[in-house]
């Protein structure tokens, strides 16, 4: 199973984990599972042992009382900061000269005034002239995140039990990336041929610390440290880590995504909230498509050489219906109704899933036969052709 990062979007996965418990072909539940950020906080629960009532309690437990604490200091900067630049500006428009004239050629296109237009003449003046102002104003703020996650993380510890997640039923793997050098740093509970250094690291257990830094949304939480690594949130590169379960033998593979298909069609973004979901949106499917792609056309090599490689089959995504709920403010809104009615747009999604095949993953055209479409979905994987 590969829980792919999505916020409080979590909520949706323990719907579907569920109902695919409760199918005989998915009873056992998974060998191996990725996550990452949230995904990652549902893989260490689910490897822990957690039952999908005691996930959603969770989950339940962030939007009654949210664990994240503002931090005082990066506002405190902020506020400070954006009032030094601005009697500094001040005093230079004081003194006529060519930000004068700069100045008034911006001011030609804002009349006659219109409502809104004194603001989106300040916001023009700085993009255009005096974008230097904006890396004053963040290089002012020494506090390099919005908010403190300390209180999350015993939240995590009370849930599982400890500092490490037990996982002598699972293997593990969460998915990071180093803050400094961007890439991605893996860290998995099984060593195997394909498990190998630099981007995999082998632990005996997973710990809260490598869940948290899955889950440090850049900017909003702080980065972790772990070993030589400053370490962020897994969904800037990998969102939806297929590599790992591969790696660590996994013969067939259901990816959950949290992100809605794509609508029909060319028309027009109705609102900006959409614009900004569907920005959102396609950089975490690309993400995935970027994983899916390589490993399906590996299977088409596979055909070649098929003694020298593993077969593993992998299963078209399960994934929320478009019907509204996934929006913009989604990501972070962890009121505890919306959490219940992602859990339950889970739950269908998992349904209807279930209901339609499962359908094998492919990249031929769909007048293929099934037959065809299954023997071809085999990913083809050996030391040498992992994704990464």
């Amino acid at each position: 199973m590969v829980l792919s990062g999505g916020g409080a979007r979590g909520a949706f996965q323990v719907g579907v984990y569920e109902r695919l418990l409760n199918d005989s072909r998915f009873a056992s539940g998974p060998v191996a599972i990725s996550g990452t950020s949230a995904g990652a906080i549902n893989a260490a629960l689910i490897a822990a042992g957690r039952t999908p009532k005691e996930m959603l309690e969770f989950w339940h437990s962030i939007g009654d009382d949210p664990p994240a604490t503002a931090s005082a200091r990066f506002f405190a900067d902020a506020v400070q900061t954006l009032f030094s630049l601005l009697v500094q500006e001040g005093l230079r428009l004081l003194v006529p000269g060519r930000r004068w004239r700069h100045l008034l050629q911006r001011a030609k296109g804002h009349l006659p005034p219109r409502p809104g237009d004194f603001l989106a003449f300040v916001v023009e003046y700085i993009l255009a002239l005096r974008f230097d102002l904006v890396s004053e104003f963040l290089s002012g703020i020494k506090e390099p995140f919005l908010a403190d996650t300390a209180a999350l993380r015993k939240r995590l510890v009370d849930a599982l039990g400890g500092e490490t997640v037990p996982t002598d039923r699972v293997h593990l793997a969460i998915n990071t990336v180093d803050a400094h050098s961007g890439h991605v740093v893996r860290f998995v509970t099984r060593a195997t041929p394909l498990t190998r250094p630099p981007d995999y690291h082998i632990v005996d257990a997973i710990s809260v610390d490598m869940i948290m830094a899955s889950c440090a949304i850049p900017l909003l939480f702080p980065p972790v440290r772990i070993g030589p690594h400053l370490l962020w949130d897994g969904g800037l590169l990998v969102n939806t880590p297929l590599a790992p379960v591969v790696a660590l033998g996994a013969e067939e593979i259901v990816p959950v995504l949290i992100t809605e298909p794509a609508e029909p069609g060319g028309e027009p973004l109705a609102h900006f909230g959409r614009a900004v979901e569907r920005t959102v949106d396609s950089l975490l499917e690309n993400a995935y498509n970027v994983d899916r792609k390589l490993l399906l056309e590996r299977n088409r090599l596979a055909s070649l050489d098929p003694g020298s490689y593993r077969a593993v089959l992998l299963y078209e995504a399960v994934r929320p219906a478009r019907d509204g709920l996934f929006n913009a403010g989604s990501y972070l809104y962890f009121d505890r109704k919306i959490l219940d009615e992602m859990y339950a747009a889970g739950l269908r999604a998992a349904e209807n899933w279930l209901e339609a095949g499962p359908r094998v993953d492919h990249l031929e055209e769909p007048s293929l036969s099934c037959a065809t479409r299954r023997s071809q979905a085999f990913v083809t994987v050996r030391n040498s052709t992992v994704p990464q």
